[in-house]
């Protein structure tokens, strides 16, 4: 591989690698505006030009290429430093002073480079700006909105929906100093990838109705996470503040998701927002009928001796059976698949329910699908549960039950269905973990808090069987603990040694007995997830299994 020295630092890079690139690999930010790594390069901005030895004038460092050896590149030299400066003043020119009400205050590359390359004046006068009257807060589509008047016109939002969403409804229109962006005729912005624009702009003028002056970002808290909206598993940013989720967006991994997500995807921490939460445990009275009422709260050290109890007393009583979740984490899978040990039951399915087929492009690489809407269905069957719930969900199964427990209170629409929810609550003692105060949770004899996934630590396995890590971004409300907790106290009251769990000790265990995941440790798991060693004859057995228990839960 060539060599290439950038500012006294040498590299060695991929024969064809970009100077934008290549000067990140030895800590130098070449600054750009117009370049993407998955985008074509059009050297339109002009702010990446760089000195190369050897050569009269300055070069587009995104457009030029290292492909031998003895390249040496300066971007800290005068003409350099003075090319930036003139460049910012031409970007600057027109862009209206509008920071303090802009959405894109605090992650602008407008602002972050006039501070850097620029000046702290214009010889501009301001009258004579050019403004586009009527072109502020113009919808594209549902979820984007376009404020001409901030554009700077690097046409990343075009190439984006032209080369990776492949819809092309974006174009450039008129000429010269009245070139602006807009939709073509008859057409909306309306691709599922289209929110990806705001992430590729580098200003503010494309922004999320979504998140439009939800929050100012100087103030989001920002842990790194997994999208729980479909068995992808994109890689995402959660940003919060004081546990209020405000946003997602798309983390780079470019084994998964590469740089994108979906709309769906972003939208799908809202639930957290319009559903009522369970934040502490609870009992139904006796007598009571089930509807939500004549309940009273409890202990949690109450709750479980009551489960414990009761499913110790289900012997001659009738079955036990637990319902799963595909929003469960392979570890919480883990623990509830080993209290079905202990009980004795085989019943243990995963219900998910399917939606439209979601696509996410890749660099490369054939696009990643997903249509069941739930992240881990995968990764709860490969740690012990699985098998159909139609019997459940649709037959008489739960009125044989002398205890049934369901590991999740949101696992599904059949959780909010009147008619689902009868049929489980035929059994004799219901108990449903979970975060949200669902019917199902309403009807439960015992309903326990548990947290979701952004207040828990814990690894999904996604479509292509990749097991990946996320952490939690902030603490559960009121009595809520994390299931892995809960479940090891449950635990505990049937054998000893399942006290004081946390994930990472479930995972290593779980690790150590199931093949799938042999030779994994918790804190040694990959940025980008690891792959399992799952045969294609799992993996087709895994899917029918899926879509059997689909039908059962719609």
């Amino acid at each position: 591989m060539p060599k290439v020295t950038i500012n006294g630092r040498t590299v060695e890079v991929e024969a064809g690698t970009n100077l934008v690139d290549a000067a990140i690999k030895v800590g130098v930010q070449i600054p750009h505006y117009c370049y993407h790594p998955r985008l074509s390069v059009v050297g339109q901005c002009r702010m990446c030009l760089v000195k190369i030895d050897g050569m009269p004038k300055l070069q587009a460092g995104c457009s030029t290429q290292v492909m031998k050896d003895g390249m040496v590149v300066h971007t800290d030299v005068p003409e350099v430093e003075e090319a930036q400066r003139g460049m910012m003043e031409f970007f600057l020119i027109n862009h209206p002073l509008d920071c303090p009400i802009c959405d894109q205050a605090g992650e602008c590359g407008l602002q972050d480079y006039s501070f850097k390359h620029g000046v702290a004046y214009s010889r501009f006068q301001y009258e004579d700006k050019r403004t586009y009257p009527g072109r502020e807060r113009i919808p594209l589509g549902a979820n984007v909105l376009l404020n001409m008047n901030r554009c700077i016109q690097c046409t990343r939002c075009v190439r984006f929906t032209e080369e990776v969403a492949g819809t092309g409804e974006l174009g450039f229109f008129n000429r010269g100093a009245r070139a602006e962006i807009g939709t073509f005729p008859g057409k909306e912005l309306n691709n599922p990838l289209a929110t990806c624009v705001v992430d590729v702009c580098p200003v503010g003028a494309l922004t999320s109705t979504r998140f439009r002056f939800a929050e100012r970002v100087w103030y989001l808290d920002k842990k790194p996470s997994i999208c729980t909206g479909c068995e992808v598993g994109c890689n995402i940013t959660m940003e919060h503040r004081r546990g209020d989720i405000k946003r997602y967006k798309p983390r780079f991994n470019v084994e998964v998701n590469d740089y994108w997500m979906c709309d769906y995807g972003r939208s799908t921490f809202e639930r957290y927002k319009l559903t009522p939460r369970l934040t502490a445990p609870r009992l139904r009275a006796a007598g009571s009928n089930g509807n939500g009422h004549g309940y009273t709260f409890t202990s949690w050290q109450t709750a479980l001796d009551t489960v414990h109890r009761r499913i110790q007393e289900a012997e001659g009583q009738g079955e036990i059976a637990i319902l799963g979740s595909g929003f469960l984490t392979c570890e919480e899978a883990y623990l509830f698949a080993k209290l079905a040990e202990g009980a004795g039951t085989a019943q243990r399915p995963v219900p998910v329910d399917l939606g439209p087929e979601w696509k996410i492009p890749r660099h490369q690489r054939p696009p990643i699908k997903g249509r069941e809407q739930a992240p881990n269905r995968r990764g709860a069957e490969l740690a012990g549960l699985g098998g159909s719930a139609e019997d459940l969900l649709l037959g008489d199964a739960a009125s044989r039950c002398a205890v049934l427990i369901v590991a999740d209170s949101d696992f599904g629409q059949a959780a909010y269905s009147a008619e689902a929810v009868a049929k489980l609550r035929q059994a004799k003692f219901l108990v449903v973990f979970g975060w949200a105060d669902s019917p199902l949770a309403q009807a439960a004899d015992v309903a326990l808090p548990v947290a979701h996934h952004g207040e828990k630590d814990g690894t999904f396995v996604n479509v292509e069987y990749r097991v990946q890590r996320f952490e939690r971004a902030f603490p559960p409300p009121g009595q809520t603990r994390p299931a892995v907790e809960a479940l090891g106290d449950l635990l505990s009251r049937f054998e000893e040694g399942w006290s004081n769990l946390t994930p990472g000790k479930v995972f290593d265990r779980l690790a150590g007995e199931i093949p799938a995941f042999a030779g994994l440790h918790w804190h040694d798991l990959p940025a980008t997830g690891a792959a399992l060693n799952v045969s294609g004859a799992a993996h087709n057995l895994s899917d029918q299994a899926a879509e059997a228990a689909s039908e059962a839960s719609s």
